[in-house]
């Protein structure tokens, strides 16, 4: 009976022996798959610097094409742009693929800084993506994009004429009740009486609305004449003619600092009488020269008009009418 127990105490002795063993193994580090089936990116920038208003391009190359697609973006992590200075469209490298490019869109704007960086980095960030490159692949990281300057070729006017006018007692915005339309004339051979005869077709700022807006670009080297000119007048006998407007004409253009880089001034102002004339007189009620326009290449040059010698000027009898496609 005594050797029954020993051998059954040594056979349950062998069991738990077992069962340690196997548990141990299966605690072992199992194998990893291999990464080495998955691709590897090369990315290059095809340059590091652009212009304002212009696109950068990075493109993105696999060793090895795979059934699922890959996402590439860029991220910034510092510099001195922003969100407003640029957009990122990201490379997409589809399934059976192995080429994609990340677009980098730089947008003009009014900030006249001579330059501005983007640093960041390119890689794949998405979760889902991420792991199927190859760890071998190295993102580059501080990668340093200069954005340059642009200077935009156009010289932007705005037209403004807010006034209080007082009539029996009763205060209105002459904004509301006048239409002063804004025509281009090149101060060569120019005449108050009779604009028509040399303006060049610029009607943006001649549609009806308060404020006006008109854009130059394209004009030839010379001296150009802004003038303004009343369409309508709503204060047509309730006034004594001694009532003055105010236009003021304001100038803009992206990419500079109009006052430093001496291509504007300060709002030129004029006063336009506002004495009863006709609503759409062929020939015109009121033409005034606001400010002149100096082109020399890329350069404007903008000076207050004296009307001193001229003063405003009400159109009676004239050689030339509007022309028929005027606020067309």
């Amino acid at each position: 009976m005594r050797k029954h127990i020993i051998y059954n105490v040594l056979g349950l002795a062998f069991v738990v022996a077992g069962m340690v063993a196997c548990d141990t193994a299966s605690q072992d580090t199992e194998p990893v798959i291999s990464p080495d089936g998955y691709p590897t990116a090369t990315i290059t920038p095809a340059a590091t610097s652009v212009a304002e208003g212009n696109q950068l391009v990075i493109n993105i190359a696999t060793d090895k094409p795979i059934d699922r697609s890959l996402t590439f973006t860029f991220r910034q992590t510092g510099g001195t742009a922003n969100a407003d200075d640029y957009s990122v469209e990201p490379a997409v490298i589809a399934p059976y693929s192995k080429t994609a490019q990340i677009v980098i869109t730089t947008n003009v704007d009014f900030d006249y800084t001579a330059t501005e960086t983007i640093i960041g980095e390119v890689g794949v960030y998405s979760i889902a993506e991420k792991y199927l490159l190859n760890p071998k692949t190295v993102n580059p990281t501080k990668m340093t994009i200069t954005i340059n300057n642009t200077v935009s070729p156009e010289l932007n006017v705005e037209f403004s004429w807010n006034a209080d006018v007082v009539i029996d007692g009763d205060t209105y915005d002459a904004a509301d009740y006048i239409d002063f339309d804004f025509i281009v004339c090149p101060e060569a051979g120019f005449d108050i009486s009779d604009p028509w005869a040399t303006e060049i077709g610029i009607y943006d700022a001649a549609t009806g609305s308060s404020p006006e807006h008109m854009t130059l670009s394209g004009l030839a080297n010379g001296s150009y004449l802004l003038v303004a000119d009343l369409y309508y007048n709503d204060f047509v006998g309730y006034s004594d003619g001694s009532v003055k407007i105010p236009i003021v004409a304001s100038f803009t253009r992206q990419g500079t600092n109009i006052i430093d880089t001496k291509v504007g001034i300060n709002p030129a102002q004029m006063m336009a009488d506002n004495t009863p004339g006709f609503d759409n007189d062929p020939s015109g009620a009121y033409n005034v020269v606001v400010a002149k326009v100096t082109v020399a290449g890329n350069k404007y040059t903008i000076t207050k008009w004296d009307n001193t010698t001229i003063g405003p000027f009400k159109s009676a009898s004239v050689n030339s009418s509007r022309p028929l496609n005027y606020r067309k």
